[in-house]
């Protein structure tokens, strides 16, 4: 496995780069021994520390932790553990779901990244009617097939606060998200529409 790490105005120095690439690779190793690559960010903001830790395990598959403390290395083992939990709760749910023998098919989409000058739209809407928000990056990525257990597990993974899929059930796209409260928001087009045409 590739482990990248990378410091914002923050330098990790060499042996606290030695602790990573330990920690990390026996942490991963121990569910998934075939994981591709590991990336680490640390950054410092006044006295406190960010470590992000990602770890690519799979096709599309993405792990995230990350932890805050006032010291690098109590950072790293709050986002270790954390990320251990991720780890450890993936792989029960893939043992869990590999009697279905269900390979998950995907759909290729493009992703964009776009600048933060579109929050103005309501400042000069009829002057600027017809333009179009930057578009600052723009990556392939993929829209699985999934049950939506499925898809709150690749949320509850991801460390992200939505994630969007193509719902086994019925083959159009739906949205998992967190909400304020704790709980996870499910979004059905597709269940709404059959609501209202059985009333």
């Amino acid at each position: 496995m590739q482990i990248t790490i990378t410091g914002k105005q923050f330098d990790p120095g060499k042996s606290l780069k030695e602790r990573i690439t330990l920690a990390l690779t026996k942490v991963v190793h121990k569910y998934f021994d075939h994981a591709v690559d590991a990336h680490v960010t640390i950054s410092k903001e006044n006295q406190f520390i960010t470590l992000n830790l990602e770890v690519h395990i799979g096709h599309n598959i993405i792990v995230r932790a990350s932890d805050l403390a006032d010291e690098a290395y109590l950072a790293l083992d709050q986002a270790i553990r954390t990320l251990e939990q991720g780890l450890r709760r993936y792989k029960e749910r893939l043992k869990a779901h590999h009697s279905n023998h269900d390979v998950s098919k995907e759909e290729k989409a493009m992703q964009y990244v776009l600048g933060n000058s579109y929050r103005n739209f309501e400042e000069e809407e009829e002057t600027h009617k017809h333009d179009q928000p930057a578009v600052i990056a723009e990556t392939t990525t993929y829209i699985p097939h999934l049950s939506v257990s499925e898809a709150i597990m690749r949320l509850d993974l991801s460390d992200s606060h939505a994630f969007l899929f193509k719902n086994k059930s019925h083959g159009q796209l739906n949205l998992v998200y967190m909400r304020k409260d704790g709980n996870i928001g499910w979004v059905d087009p597709e269940g709404n529409k059959k609501l209202h045409e059985n009333k």
